[in-house]
């Protein structure tokens, strides 16, 4: 009978040996998808790359490749430097492996956990015999996990003999898992495999073009807001400006809308027979014109009757005004 420890030596110690096949995620119909494995860090927010469903795995020490099954890298590390394509198939993400992390249900499957993470709670202490089994068309070790507080059934994994790769593992009464469905082990794999040499952003140049991309974002929403509905500042007393910090805009492309900034919140919706009463946790007034259901509310003061006709002058200065009514907090008595 092979002892755990055995089993854990093979998954821990770095192989030498290359590996390359397909991982398949197994979910059954109505199965719940909420008892995979956990992660936690501290510090700066790592990147965390999510697997898809299928997808090709190469993995040599500790160097890796992820990718689609149409080609399409989705991670890369040289062991040094970790690339993540899931922003952009044409300039990932890079970073040290230890920032850019592969993350979800096929994880183990994909790289090697730590020493460490073997002596927690997280699906790292056997509570079955190991027994010797053939799976993916090779000889494995399996084993069943406990499973941390808070996750109730254990996790059972196949454990390659040869190499120590795990091929497999399943939480059998949830009814999800992940498995190699072919997998070739020991055949040389070009060291090529591992790098990216195309352009990649830092994640300090990606940071940079996300904030770049919202504050695009940003002024398109106030150039259609300009457009669409008011073309001047909107400003009423204490003073309270109404100009949106962004703009939701419908869909469905009627004109509706919702903005906010620091301190306001103002939107319209087609004019309906009942109104429109917006799910906003501060007390706000409704109104309805010939064409719209209003609502304008502030987050550190309260609109008082002035304020809004002011506000209304300024949206819609020759509208008429109706079913204009006050809306209270909902933990408050208005």
């Amino acid at each position: 009978m092979t002892a755990w420890i055995e089993v854990l030596t093979a998954m821990t110690t770095d192989s030498t040996i290359p590996m390359r096949g397909t991982i398949e995620e197994i979910h059954e119909a109505g199965s719940p998808e909420s008892f995979r494995q956990g992660f936690a860090y501290s510090g700066t927010p790592p990147v965390l790359i999510a697997p898809e469903d299928s997808c090709r795995v190469w993995r040599y020490g500790k160097k890796t490749r992820v990718e689609r099954l149409d080609g399409s890298p989705i991670f890369i590390s040289d062991g040094v430097r970790a690339w993540d394509f899931t922003g952009s198939v044409d300039r990932p993400r890079v970073g040290p492996p230890g920032r850019v992390i592969y993350l979800g249900p096929s994880q183990f499957l994909s790289q090697q956990r730590s020493t460490a993470e073997w002596t927690g709670n997280e699906f790292a202490q056997p509570i079955s015999t190991v027994e010797t089994v053939e799976f993916a068309g090779r000889n494995c070790w399996t084993v069943q996990l406990a499973p941390p507080d808070g996750k109730p059934y254990p996790l059972r994994i196949w454990v390659d003999v040869e190499s120590g790769f795990i091929l497999g593992d399943r939480i059998d009464e949830a009814g999800v898992g992940s498995q190699f469905v072919e997998v070739t082990v020991g055949e040389p794999i070009d060291d090529g495999v591992f790098v990216w040499d195309g352009p990649a952003y830092t994640t300090e140049e990606y940071q940079e073009q996300l904030e770049e991309d919202y504050r695009a974002r940003q002024r398109e929403q106030a150039r259609w807001f300009t457009e669409n509905v008011a073309s001047t500042p909107v400003i009423v007393r204490a003073p309270l400006d109404f100009t949106p910090g962004d703009v939701h805009i419908n869909k469905v492309g009627d004109g509706s809308f919702e903005t906010n900034n620091r301190r306001t919140l103002l939107g319209r919706r087609r004019r309906s027979e009942d109104g429109w009463l917006p799910k906003w946790g501060v007390t706000h007034f409704v109104w309805s014109t010939a064409e719209w259901d209003w609502a304008a509310g502030a987050m550190d003061v309260e609109l008082d009757d002035v304020a809004v006709v002011e506000l209304q002058h300024a949206l819609h200065p020759d509208e008429t005004v109706e079913r204009l009514r006050r809306i209270g907090r909902p933990d408050r008595r208005s």
